[in-house]
């Protein structure tokens, strides 16, 4: 069930008097909360649990800050979010695919364990140490497509694994891979995979578990290596719509920590630890976008659309993956617990030159709507500003972070609004071809 916004109607128009419309809205300490009960859950039946928060979810650094001091470690896919985090933290796993030379040669300069995607990128990470005369380290990692993948979302392209995904290396090569790493003096190992996102189904993560144990127990037998850990990727979603319930952690943990123990046990391996990579379900039920109502329009047949300030710049999900995404209206939701409170069919859409700027298609919202209203798009603090571009020179929104100090409650601009910036042509250096 999408979490209300604890704040007033007037406090939500002092916001954006404030910052502007729209402005993304995040609470500090209910995802402070939310992290120490997600580490605590699996620590209590796996004490060697790591997290690494999915930077690529909600990249500021000053969510990122209250993660890294509950105790998470962070989960880099670029260079980008790599410099982002370096300041904040040491604690990193560095996991992209298709990686450069270039990059490799950055990343072997941070001393982050390295999560590899293809056997291609160990041959990059060789030449990128020859370069840069960095010595290789002695732990390495690879990502596994295990032929699986799920998601519980409408999101097709939120199934991470399986023959129709450009990631991980399939399990009849990924023994050649360890084979070579072996070979170039790798003495470390640990297997990551990621087969899904937004995953409601904790059967499915015995699944995977059992599924990756088959590889595991392959590459042991025929290499002889032990694995330092698994790291079961991200994945776990988070209940986007009314009527569903967030999973239940506590099953959750016990159930991967369960499966790893068993089949440790079933193929006579060593102790390795459990590592995942989450950012969705840490930080995305806390985060929420306002934007105000600026233009209805009665369309064919009656159609009744909202446009409102906000478009795909600012939340791309709706009209990138047709993904749900719940909306409230304060000034009209306070009196919904009166059933009498009438409701009609209707769409909310952006100004974007773009025919899938929409955030609700037929979406049953209160009557009585008008403009200048503030509509509440929920479950928007993972994948939610990240995703945001410039697209009809739109410019993205504020952020802004509500939290406690000394007993009382703040709220601090974490992300400035964007703002138009031209260069004179005086400043332009133009080169010309024959």
């Amino acid at each position: 069930m999408p979490l209300k916004l604890i704040l007033s109607l007037e406090q939500q128009e002092e916001l954006l008097n404030t910052y502007g419309s729209p402005l993304y809205v995040y609470d500090g300490q209910m995802i402070e909360k939310n992290a120490k009960i997600f580490l605590d859950t699996f620590r209590a039946y796996y004490p060697d649990f790591k997290q690494y928060f999915a930077v690529k979810a909600t990249p500021n650094k000053h969510i990122l800050r209250i993660l890294k001091d509950i105790g998470m470690g962070f989960d880099c896919s670029s260079i980008t979010e790599l410099n982002m985090v370096l300041p904040i933290s040491d604690d990193i796993l560095y996991s992209s695919n298709y990686t450069s030379v270039e990059d490799l040669c950055e990343v072997l300069k941070s001393n982050v364990i390295i999560n590899l995607d293809d056997i291609d990128g160990l041959f990059n990470l060789k030449t990128a140490s020859e370069i840069t005369k960095i010595k290789l380290p002695d732990l390495i990692c690879f990502r596994l497509n295990p032929y699986i993948g799920s998601t519980s979302s409408e999101t097709k392209s939120n199934i991470l694994g399986g023959p129709d995904t450009k990631f991980g290396i399939p399990d009849d090569k990924i023994i050649e891979a360890y084979k070579s790493a072996v070979s170039m003096g790798f003495t470390k190992f640990g297997i990551h995979v990621m087969t899904g996102s937004c995953i409601l189904d904790i059967d499915y993560f015995k699944q995977l578990v059992d599924t990756v144990f088959v590889t595991i127990h392959g590459i042991h037998k025929e290499l002889g290596i032990n694995f330092d850990f698994i790291d079961l990727g991200g994945g776990i979603g988070i209940p986007y719509k009314p009527d569903l319930a967030p999973i239940n952690l506590e099953l959750l943990a016990s159930t991967i920590a369960r499966a790893v123990n068993d089949n440790i046990k079933k193929y006579s391996l060593s102790h390795m630890s459990i590592y995942m990579e989450n950012g969705r379900c840490i930080t995305g039920p806390y985060g929420w976008l306002l934007s105000k109502c600026k233009s209805i329009k009665i369309g064919y047949n009656n159609a009744k659309f909202f446009g409102l300030d906000a478009c795909m710049v600012n939340l791309m999900r709706p009209g990138m993956y047709g993904a749900y995404h719940h909306i409230t209206i304060p000034r009209l939701d306070s009196n919904v617990i009166d059933h009498s409170l009438t409701h009609e069919y209707v769409n909310v859409v952006g100004s974007l030159c773009e025919n899938n700027d929409w955030f609700a298609k037929q979406r049953l919202l209160p009557k009585g709507i008008k403009k200048e209203d503030i509509f509440i798009i929920h479950d928007v603090g993972a994948h939610g500003y990240c995703m945001g571009f410039q697209y009809n020179g739109k410019l993205r929104s504020a952020e802004v972070l509500l939290g406690e100090k000394d007993g009382k409650k703040y709220t601090g601009l974490i992300r400035e609004k964007e703002h138009i910036c031209f260069e004179s042509v005086e400043d332009v250096d133009f080169v010309y071809y024959e």
